[in-house]
């Protein structure tokens, strides 16, 4: 069975509680992974943070779903897969740390198993274009100028 894995690092203009909030806003994540094409929230912890949730994503062989099952320290969080269409295993961790009162260091790291026949280039390709989009997706939403509002 076949595992690759990836991370990256990246400066976010943001602060920590900002970048953090919305990566634990699981159901905006297709607002910002474009691979995300929906994420229903299944359960939640007593203090309102995701537990798990269903997501449907595209894939280079076709649509997948999985439900994955989240943890969240003061400093990041954390997924694992409980069940996947495509994929085995699947094991993400966002580590958040501050740089100052707006600027956040995101470090994104993905591992993802699957009984795809994919040469590993491609497979390699694929989840270094997985990480990219994440931190890249989620800098660019974080930064985003916000929209004049037209009663001012």
């Amino acid at each position: 069975m076949p595992t690759d894995e990836a991370s990256r690092t990246i400066e976010v203009e943001a602060a920590l509680e900002d970048v953090l909030a919305t990566i634990r806003d699981v159901e905006t994540t297709p607002d910002w992974v474009t691979e995300i094409l929906e994420v229903e929230l299944l359960e939640e912890y007593e203090d309102g943070l995701p537990a798990t949730a269903r997501i449907t994503a595209t894939a280079p062989v076709g649509t997948d779903e999985y439900t994955l099952e989240y943890e969240h320290s003061d400093s990041g969080m954390t997924w694992s897969l409980v069940k996947g269409k495509l994929q085995t295993g699947q094991d993400a961790t966002y580590t958040l740390r501050s740089l100052g009162d707006d600027l956040t260091e995101v470090t994104f790291a993905l591992r993802i198993s699957h009984h795809l026949p994919l040469p590993g280039f491609i497979r390699q390709r694929v989840i270094r274009g997985l990480v990219d989009s994440n931190v890249t997706g989620l800098k660019a939403y974080l930064e985003a100028e916000p929209e004049p509002d037209p009663d001012e």
